[in-house]
């Protein structure tokens, strides 16, 4: 006989959930330090831009374990972040950096014709490297949260990051509105502050993923796989075409 589960009170609610943004949010800047010692040592030139961007880099493989792990969370509801972490980190490093770091190049080029567009000509043209900037920007963060959910080919992702932007709306607009308040943060308060919310974020940009994974699963994985929040915490993602 299974022995039935002891109900946990709001207290320990609190505190393990206080504990686990805290600790994912360690793990986060353990794993973004590369890119952390990169942008500081970057100094002012005609292609900073690209240089900046370029150092995100490491950020792609740190930013697709994030979203394992909250998903593994709140699939498990086991307190061992640092286990799902690693685990989430070893599987998409390799695929985050190949679907992400050519979108970031292409980033990095747009910031260049941006910064530097009377120097190089463009200047009347940087609206528009603006919202090619943002758009390339929404498809590699979609780009990198399917990466974390599914094992489908590189450019099956690229494809399906650009269709589930148009078919899911309401998510994309989540998107664009976590890019103001990450925007408005830099900003207003400061870039420091992200060190310390790197977790609710992550957090938050996963919750706004949630219909795009179940979008996937319906339409591309198919019912004789299981869903990517219940299959990416527990074994290898699932794979599709």
């Amino acid at each position: 006989m299974t022995p039935t589960r002891r109900a946990r009170g709001l207290f320990h609610e609190i505190t393990e959930g206080v504990y686990w943004f805290l600790a994912l949010d360690v793990l986060l800047l353990l794993a973004a330090s590369p890119t952390l010692l990169l942008w500081s040592v970057i100094g002012a030139g005609p292609l900073s831009a690209l240089l900046f961007v370029l150092a995100a880099i490491p950020l792609l493989p740190a930013f697709a374990a994030g979203l394992y792990t909250c998903r593994a969370w709140r699939t498990d509801h086991e307190l061992i972040p640092a286990r799902h972490f690693v685990r989430g980190y070893r599987l998409n490093a390799l695929d985050s950096l190949r679907v992400g770091a050519p979108l970031l190049l292409v980033l990095g080029v747009l910031g260049v014709n941006i910064t530097q567009g009377g120097a190089v000509g463009t200047s009347a043209l940087a609206l528009l490297f603006l919202a090619l900037g943002v758009l390339v920007l929404l498809a590699l963060v979609r780009a990198v949260s399917i990466v974390s959910a599914f094992g489908f080919r590189m450019i099956d992702v690229l494809r399906l990051a650009v269709f589930t932007l148009l078919a899911r709306p309401l998510a994309t607009l989540a998107l664009l509105s976590l890019g103001v308040l990450v925007l408005g943060i830099v900003l207003v308060i400061g870039e420091f502050l992200l060190l310390f919310t790197a977790s609710l974020l992550v957090f938050a940009l996963w919750a706004s993923e949630r219909p795009v994974a179940a979008l996937l699963t319906e339409r591309f994985v198919g019912s004789s796989q299981p869903s990517a929040d219940d299959a990416a915490p527990a074994g290898p993602r699932p794979e599709g075409s």
